[in-house]
């Protein structure tokens, strides 16, 4: 199944999201190798890469949590690494379903008798 985002075959005992991100350039290769700290480019539990684009503090921790967002292309080359909807079927869609409870939630409290607007 092709989802957009570079895979190899797997083998024994290789993770089950084996990929080729860096293939494209040795920037993104070396950016995503950070020894002597967690990189800002990495590839997630997911098999999906990701760059990590803010911190945020987390009630049960006491070290701040990253905020990662799926990188669609290479910030150093430009070739597209992965694609929207190849991270969706991995990730699901739980951002569209929000956004429709949110519509519609939004929409009956518009409605005075808990009926959807009538549009004219």
């Amino acid at each position: 199944m092709d989802n957009g985002i570079p895979t190899e075959p797997s083998g024994g005992d290789e993770p089950e999201h084996e990929h080729e991100f860096g293939a494209c350039c040795d920037e993104l290769k070396e950016a995503m190798q950070g020894e002597e700290f967690e990189p800002l480019i990495a590839v997630g539990d997911d098999g999906v890469l990701y760059l990590s684009v803010g911190m945020v503090d987390l009630e049960d921790d006491d070290e701040p949590g990253m905020v990662d967002h799926p990188l669609f292309f290479c910030p150093f080359c430009g070739t597209e690494v992965q694609t929207e909807e190849g991270v969706a079927e991995i990730v699901g869609t739980e951002e569209d379903e929000d956004d429709d409870d949110e519509e519609e939630e939004e929409e009956k409290e518009n409605s005075s008798d808990g009926n959807p607007p009538q549009t004219t």
